[in-house]
């Protein structure tokens, strides 16, 4: 053929292409909600005239919404169905139901002239009424958004905006309506769930939300309670916990659709209780009085289990520290708060989250989300305390807001009777002889408080039926959901898991129905190794490992790291770090926390830096690792931080742990031993956030050694008087660490024989 002719073809048939891309459409005001939705039907209709030069590259999933927008909702319906699969879990609803309720809404709103609130209400309530207590239960999460549809507002007005009137790309036009699609349908449909929803669940259950249940002191302690019609009496799930708000009912309702009377109460003086709002003081005997009056109602036959994650957690082991109540037969706490263990210090070193956690929950009688939420508030507070220098103890002055509890709890900086009278202590732990499941995560703020209960629950009970699960959650995972993509890090598919409204409820059953125990617990102790898709049990925590590396510390590498040496010194030498309390320009060790999980780097010149050979084979960690400081300090205190990694052979930093505390409470938390300056001394520490990782061959082990000096925590200035009373004017001299090498780290691992 002549190349001449070729040419041609060619050119038209890239012009035809372009042109086939080229889609119209006419922008309106986005207030103009009528001729919006008219401009967005006759772009979708033209949308669809033209698809047929790119079926390769519209999805099903997209395919049906832009037919609903140019309705054509039979069609749609028939496309939703062809994406659909068998259902296998009974609890589960149909892929895409919101969207095939809306579209058939729209049809009948259509055929009959109705309108679309009329419509969409006779529809979903057709759905609702196919769905069991439990589909029932979970049915706003598809239907409904979390944040009053905002996020799709957003994103859809920010994509129109950039659009200019006139010829738009195929991929523009899919884009902004797939965005308009989501606004459209939530937005029209979401306050009409929730109105059935409410209709919906007054004909499932008898709901009483005003319950005022009395103490012995004379205060009134708020309940819900939430159960079946005409259901003869059975066991009761109750839920205690700070945090007041309307979705409380939510909760209550989730215990009712699995079978059990469900049970929310709130802390005295939160919702309608009009006592003085005292955060962890009077759980341990609010919640036993709850639990009592729950044992005495005729719809209880006597039975009462518990959960909650969080202060949830901290409500359930508070109940049990005088006595455990007959009827209480299990709880299932998850990250539990522990006051005075991990909130609102953590070995002894006080934290800042703690601060605007209090107007959080003691401004009213439910939570002051407008003050919480102020990011901008806690930054600034943070930043210009800091920057300030100014003690501790002038938080609440330089916030402008007096602050009574902070001042209270920063007074007893030891682990004292005031915290001890919270929850259980020592030997008020033996007397707990119910079953107890414990789920915690990896990277949970709270795993050391929840770690703090198992470990003592077992050392005063050795036979306590205490179970314990723990895999790469963070505190929102470990006791709701895991999320499948946790701070840059992919969970394996087999660490994907329904806490809440899962295993909680395969537990109760278990204790209650007597079904099979969930299989996810194979032994006492439960453990997600990351990186293998595997869960690892065994009868306790010790018989995780079965071995360890111990490091010492080594000469400088080239660079600015050190080396961590498998065999001990021989000869001993002092390695120094120095922190410049009086230098606001720089600050140390502010990256310990774990967020990102994977980080391409990490800032090698802050802090003393050690870094192991690379490992011969795949290893797996299994545990909390530990150490022991040879090191002697200028001063009579220091608080210090010790994080550990994994430096991939692709040269990535995977947050493995980390450990933050006070030299002079490392021997006990409840005794302060401050330090004799420029001696000598023994500081050991394994009080570290358990991980499970298998480490590839060729990857190194990274040890951060640090002292505390940021905008997160207190400064421990080292005068040795209490820490919150120094400040800058007690940063004369820096901080001098001289560090022996024949210190050491031992990580914990399992070797499999």
């Amino acid at each position: 053929m002549n190349k001449l002719i070729i040419t041609v073809i060619i050119i038209l048939t890239f012009n035809q292409s372009l042109r086939a891309q080229d889609l119209q459409i006419k922008k309106v005001s986005l207030n103009d909600s009528i001729e919006l939705s008219a401009n967005m039907k006759h772009l979708a209709k033209d949308f669809l005239l033209k698809m047929h030069e790119y079926k390769d590259t519209v999805e099903a999933k997209d395919l049906f919404r832009i037919k609903i927008l140019a309705e054509k909702y039979k069609p749609a319906i028939k496309t939703i169905h062809s994406l659909r699969e068998e259902i296998t879990d009974p609890i589960e609803h149909p892929r895409f139901i919101q969207y095939e309720t809306y579209a058939k809404a729209k049809a009948k709103q259509s055929d009959f002239d109705s309108s679309f609130i009329e419509s969409y209400a006779s529809a979903f309530t057709d759905y609702l009424q196919t769905c069991s207590d439990e589909q029932a239960y979970s049915v706003n999460l598809i239907f409904t958004t979390y944040d009053g549809v905002a996020q799709y507002t957003n994103r859809f007005e920010s994509n129109y905006e950039k659009l200019n009137s006139g010829k738009i790309s195929f991929e523009q036009a899919l884009s902004v309506m797939k965005d308009y699609f989501m606004y459209k349908v939530y937005s029209a449909t979401e306050s009409i769930v929730f109105e059935k929803i409410g209709e919906d669940n007054n004909k499932r259950y008898l709901i009483d939300e005003d319950i005022l249940i009395n103490t012995e002191d004379g205060a009134g302690i708020s309940a819900i309670v939430v159960r079946k019609k005409n259901a003869t009496p059975m066991p009761a799930v109750l839920y205690f916990t700070i945090y007041a708000d309307p979705s409380n009912l939510k909760d209550a309702i989730l215990a009712a659709s699995k079978g059990y009377v469900g049970v929310f109460a709130t802390s005295r003086g939160k919702k309608s209780s009009s006592s003085k709002i005292e955060p962890y003081k009077h759980e341990y005997s609010d919640v036993y009085t709850v639990i009592d009056w729950i044992s005495k109602q005729a719809w209880n036959d006597g039975r009462v289990g518990m959960y909650g994650g969080s202060y949830g957690g901290f409500s359930q082991w508070a109940s049990m520290k005088e006595r455990v109540h007959p009827a209480l037969k299990t709880i299932v706490p998850s990250v539990s708060a522990a006051p005075g263990i991990d909130v609102p210090m953590e070995n002894n070193v006080f934290l800042n989250f703690s601060y605007s956690w209090i107007p959080y929950v003691t401004n009213n009688a439910y939570l002051d989300n407008t003050v919480y939420y102020d990011q901008n508030r806690w930054d600034n507070l943070q930043k210009n305390w800091f920057e300030s220098g100014r003690p501790y103890s002038k938080m609440d002055s330089i916030d402008g807001t007096p602050n009574e509890l902070f001042q209270e709890w920063i007074s007893h900086p030891s682990y004292d009777g005031y915290w001890q009278n919270m929850i259980p202590y020592k030997k008020e732990f033996a007397q707990i002889d119910i079953p107890v499941l414990t789920t915690t995560g990896f990277y949970d703020d709270g795993q050391r408080g929840a770690m703090y209960y198992y470990n003592q629950h077992l050392k005063y009970n050795p036979d306590a039926e205490h179970y314990l699960l723990i895999g790469p959650y963070d505190h929102w995972g470990a006791q709701i959901r895991s999320s499948s993509y946790l701070r840059g890090y992919q969970i394996d598919p087999v660490a994907n898991i329904d806490i809440k409204q899962g295993l909680v409820f395969d537990w109760f059953d278990y204790i209650f129905k007597g079904k099979e125990k969930p299989s996810i617990l194979q032994d006492k102790v439960n453990i997600q190794v990351m990186g293998t898709n595997e869960w690892m049990s065994k009868p306790s925590l010790s018989e995780m490992s079965n071995g360890s590396l111990v490091y010492y510390l080594g000469e400088k590498n080239i660079d600015t790291t050190y080396k961590l040496d498998t065999s001990k010194p021989k000869k001993e030498s002092l390695l120094n770090l120095s922190i410049d309390f009086s230098d606001r320009s720089q600050m140390n060790n502010p990256d310990y926390y774990p967020w990102p999980i994977i980080k391409d780097k990490i800032n090698l010149k802050d802090g003393l830096v050690f870094m192991s050979e690379p490992l011969e084979k795949e290893t797996i960690i299994n545990g909390s690792f530990s150490g022991e400081l040879i090191i002697s300090s200028n001063k009579k205190d220091f608080d210090f931080s010790v994080s550990l990694y994994e430096l991939t052979p692709e040269g990535k930093y995977f947050h493995l742990s980390y450990y933050i505390g006070r030299a002079s409470y490392s021997k006990s938390r409840v005794q302060r031993e401050q330090l004799k300056p420029n001696k000598e001394t023994i500081i050991t520490f394994d009080n570290t956030r358990i991980v499970s990782k298998k480490l590839s061959k060729e990857s190194k082990l990274v040890v951060v050694f640090n002292g505390n000096k940021n905008p997160y925590g207190q400064i421990n200035y080292g005068t040795g008087r209490d820490v919150s009373t120094e400040s800058l004017d007690d940063a004369a001299v820096p901080l001098e660490l001289k560090i022996n090498t024949e210190s050491n780290f031992i990580i914990p691992l399992w070797n499999d024989k």
